[in-house]
């Protein structure tokens, strides 16, 4: 088997700690519990006692509001026994009490798949990784009897595009590849704690806490209340928030054509995305290449790059998304600098799709989620 470690996780060093007993306990020690939009919550995690000769395991966050139920979830590379991090805490998070649900899980990120179509003579395939703003990697895994094949230790941010391909090269794909994360399955946890977190003047008791169903066992802390602080926002609009959010480096260019699906429900009446595009945007065509069967789009001569969440997509297939999860689209045109020349591009940007584990793209590639950045923001 072939492993690849992709590390792609800045450390940056914080000042604040939790205990556990990988075994059965986990102790939570925050600075404070009382809090206000724009603080950073600040913690560290670590076995009690402490072992830093634990295996790699994973360490999920999961925030409860206990009043309405909404829940955010981060998970965290649980490396040597311990790990530190902090989230910041938005504007958009309002005033109340939430439930911080500390649960440790054995398994560390790793992906899992067979190719459902293997013949004889595939004993191993390649496959590319790419990240944003990172050099793709580039490595090749074994296959079992059966197809089977794993890639372990997976170490990354935000989310990875994985593309498979034959180990002998050819001009067409005809891979079938099913894949699973292991860390997105359910699963029942080695330690979980819940602590309870008061944003601005709000308190909730350990009762009225258990009457919302909350389970975990919890650590007994004084609360330290906090002068009230009234934040004042500017409000952003739903397509601005996104942008912000989603759209970086070259493709946030004051010369791209943006259209947004927030309000306008035009493209569910076209079958794919290239359907709506040719119909919509003067310049640009489709063809069907008989010899590879795929459409591509042209603009003023020239083949137009297909961008997914902001990752080429060489082999994209306007059937492989539906419509119903694209989110917007930016249109570059001929002339535009983008990653790979000056051809013209459409960067296609989905219904939070880097957030579906394991989401397909077509039989032969994939997004995965990797672990919440080190000092992310709660939002």
């Amino acid at each position: 088997m072939i492993a690849k470690t992709i590390s792609i996780i800045a450390f940056v060093v914080s000042v604040f700690a939790v205990k556990a007993n990988a075994a059965d306990t986990l102790v939570v020690i925050f600075d404070k519990q009382q809090f206000v939009q724009g603080d950073s919550i600040e913690m560290e995690v670590y076995t009690e006692p402490f072992r830093p000769d634990l295996p790699a395991q994973t360490l999920h966050l999961w925030i409860d509001n206990v009043k309405t139920g909404q829940r955010w979830k981060f998970r965290y590379p649980f490396i040597k026994g311990r790990y530190k991090f902090s989230v910041k805490i938005s504007d958009s998070i309002p005033n109340g009490t939430y439930a911080f649900n500390f649960l440790l899980q054995k398994k560390f990120l790793a992906v899992k798949g067979k190719l459902k179509n293997a013949e004889e003579e595939d004993k191993a395939m390649n496959y590319v990784a790419t990240t944003r703003n990172r050099a793709p990697i580039i490595d090749g895994v074994e296959l079992g009897s059966d197809g089977s094949f794993k890639i372990d230790n997976l170490f990354y941010t935000d989310s990875v595009y994985f593309v498979f391909s034959p180990a002998q090269k050819s001009k067409a794909n005809p891979f079938k590849i099913s894949i699973e994360t292991p860390i997105d399955s359910v699963f029942t946890p080695e330690a979980s704690l819940t602590e309870f977190v008061t944003i601005g003047p709000d308190e909730i008791t350990n009762a009225e806490a258990a009457e919302k169903g909350y389970v975990f066992s919890t650590a007994d802390k004084n609360h330290t209340l906090l002068q009230e602080i009234v934040v004042k926002t500017k409000q952003v609009s739903k397509r601005e928030k996104y942008e912000n959010e989603n759209v970086s480096g070259l493709f946030a260019s004051d010369n791209a054509r943006t259209i947004d699906f927030y309000e306008n429900d035009d493209l569910k009446n076209y079958p794919d995305i290239y359907s709506y595009i040719t119909a919509n945007i003067a310049g640009i065509t489709s063809y069907n290449d008989e010899q590879s069967g795929k459409t591509v789009l042209y603009w003023r001569n020239q083949n137009v790059n297909i961008y997914v969440d902001e990752f080429y997509d060489a082999n994209f297939s306007p059937v492989s998304l539906s419509v119903q999860d694209i989110e917007m689209v930016k249109i570059y045109s001929p002339g535009s600098r983008m990653l790979d020349g000056f051809n013209g591009a459409v960067a296609i940007y989905t219904r939070r799709m880097s957030s579906r584990p394991g989401n397909r793209l077509s039989n032969y590639s994939f997004y995965v989620k990797g672990y919440t950045q080190k000092n992310a923001e709660w939002k």
